[in-house]
């Protein structure tokens, strides 16, 4: 087993969209024209299933929306998330010194563990709450995961694969992955190192395909690696996404809704971009459908949350320059300069560069 990565040169110290705007001013970007509204037709064809769904909710769950905010080292929880909007006030939230939160960038919700972990960049560390929807204040995590052998020094982004056990991490031109992800803590080695020669913006694992989607924004692609629990060392991609009809701009965040649609977010080009049959995309691909405009309020989206427990997708999106999080409906069936459905927006919601988003549709 591999303890540390084999030498690959200095590994820059890196900042994402959202550490470079808290350092040196927000950067607003300008919103692209105007796209006429494309429809998509249907979802994944042939043999391609989607991810594994979010665990189906029990009697009465209206969802619970959890959002980090780097600038302001906190987690903010949104109960109702169904119906969340407006300039609503958190039910809960995580901050202050116990938590060990510093520049927190993408986050994780494990639904049937109520188990959240958190890509820790400040602190060169991966956090998880326990119990995470009964949490508030400043809570100490149940765990953190650093050290030299684990590999991490600016975590971005994260996954977990319940029923492998398997947790990953996505960090620079790296992505770790450790076993015993309920259990994993401290100075762990990684199992495995999967070394991609790219600086990954973002990450989605499809579990139930055992496959992992990477955002290459310097590139504007999303890189696809089958069998992504066996892979280890230097690995080329099985397939990837890439070319001007794809119309990526810095992609920045990555989900796959239920029947199989790629959703991407480019904080470059202020979009959303939705492409069908995720599991066999490849090439230079035209979206199905694009969100973009002044109406849909996104500037410099970042991580996103798909409502997987049903095949009417919901999109969430942490929207740093808003800050924002708008939720849009129905995106398989509109798309254009459209306005959000609902958007948690306003003083009372505490959002300051809202840059990580996760959603637990069980509770």
């Amino acid at each position: 087993m591999k303890m540390f990565r084999r030498n690959q040169g200095p590994r820059p110290r890196r900042m994402n969209v959202f550490g470079f705007a808290v350092l040196i001013g927000l950067v607003v970007f300008t919103a692209g024209c105007v796209i006429s509204p494309r429809r998509i037709v249907g979802g994944g064809t042939g043999n391609q299933t989607g991810p594994t769904p979010t665990p189906t909710p029990t009697s009465g769950a209206q969802g619970k929306l959890y959002v980090a905010n780097p600038s302001t080292n906190s987690i903010v929880r949104f109960d109702n998330a169904a119906k969340a909007g407006g300039n609503l006030a958190p039910a809960a939230t995580i901050s202050g010194s116990l938590t060990q939160l510093s520049f927190p960038q993408h986050i994780f919700v494990d639904a049937a563990a109520d188990r959240l972990f958190v890509a820790n960049q400040g602190g060169t560390s991966v956090l998880v709450f326990d119990a995470i929807s009964t949490k508030s204040g400043n809570v100490a995590p149940a765990r953190s995961i650093s050290g030299a052998s684990t590999g991490i020094i600016l975590p971005t982004d994260l996954a977990v694969d319940s029923g492998k056990n398997l947790l990953y991490v996505a960090d620079g031109r790296d992505v770790f992955v450790f076993g015993a992800a309920s259990t994993v803590s401290g100075n762990t080695p990684f199992t495995h190192d999967i070394q991609v020669g790219f600086v990954v913006a973002a990450l989605f694992l499809d579990a139930t395909n055992d496959r992992l989607y990477l955002a290459d924004s310097a590139a504007n692609a999303i890189n696809v690696y089958d069998n992504a629990s066996t892979l280890n060392s230097k690995v080329a991609p099985s397939r990837a996404l890439t070319g001007a009809a794809t119309q990526l701009s810095t992609p920045s965040g990555v989900a796959i809704d239920a029947v199989g649609k790629l959703v991407v977010s480019n904080s470059g080009g202020n979009s959303i971009t939705v492409y069908v049959n995720a599991g066999a995309l490849n090439g230079n691909i035209p979206p199905a459908a694009l969100i973009s405009g002044a109406n849909t309020t996104l500037s410099g989206p970042a991580q996103i949350a798909v409502n997987r427990s049903n095949t009417l997708v919901e999109l969430f999106v942490a929207n740093p320059n808003g800050p924002n999080v708008p939720i849009f409906s129905n995106l398989g069936g509109t798309a254009g300069n459209i306005a959000p459905s609902r958007n948690i927006s306003g003083a009372a919601t505490t959002l300051a560069l809202p840059g990580g988003i996760t959603l637990d549709t069980t509770r």
